[in-house]
């Protein structure tokens, strides 16, 4: 007889306060959702800009080995409020042992100025080490890149506490500049495994017949 199969789906919500030097808190909430065949969905506020709504849809591609794993997910999806566009983006997650490596990266086609298509790029990424069960640090790095203001890159680090399916991550970008910024979030994860019926050899069929 053939070991049962788990099929999973997970949903991820975020919800980050961003704190600029000399401007008013911002809110970003970010909901996450992995189909058991790896469907993947992700929508955003106030991520692209303040006041604006982001839906992304695309595929996960997972695997990995008993010390490596990885998924990669592309996406496609388009923006509507102050900031209106449509974007392909790419997630990558990769852990080897207590090492993470985690970015997201979209390119964009807005427009802004009105009546003007602009291109941009945008990328952020970590380099993680979990020393302790509930304790993670390492370097982060944020970088876009607009065709009227050119680029700009933000090298900072970053911190986390994990709880059971809680994880408080909090972030400095430029922290040795007048221009430092701070980002603290809250992520809660929930995985709903569905448990399907064990394959039965054509023996073991027989056997079940009454």
């Amino acid at each position: 007889m053939c070991g049962p199969i788990f099929a999973q789906s997970k949903i991820t919500f975020e919800q980050y306060r961003i704190i600029n030097t000399g401007q008013s808190p911002g809110y970003m909430p970010i909901m996450q959702y992995q189909h058991p065949k790896n469907w993947y969905a992700e929508a955003r506020y106030n991520y692209e800009d303040a006041e604006t709504f982001s839906l992304y849809l695309g595929r996960a591609f997972t695997g990995g080995t008993h010390t490596l794993n990885y998924s990669i997910v592309p996406m496609l999806g388009g923006s509507m409020g102050r900031w209106q566009g449509i974007s392909t983006g790419l997630n990558i997650n990769v852990d080897l042992n207590n090492f993470f490596f985690s970015s997201q990266s979209q390119y964009n086609i807005h427009d802004q100025p009105p009546g003007m298509a602009i291109t941009s790029y945008m990328t952020g990424a970590n380099w993680v080490y979990q020393s302790l069960k509930w304790l993670y640090a390492g370097l982060s790095l944020q970088h876009t890149h607009d065709r009227l203001i050119g680029h700009d890159v933000q090298p900072g680090f970053m911190v986390g506490f994990t709880f059971n399916r809680f994880t408080i991550p909090v972030y400095t970008f430029e922290p040795f500049s007048n221009g430092r910024n701070f980002i603290v979030g809250v992520t809660m994860e929930w995985k709903n495994k569905k448990k399907k019926q064990p394959v039965l050899v054509k023996s073991e069929y027989i056997d079940a017949l009454p």
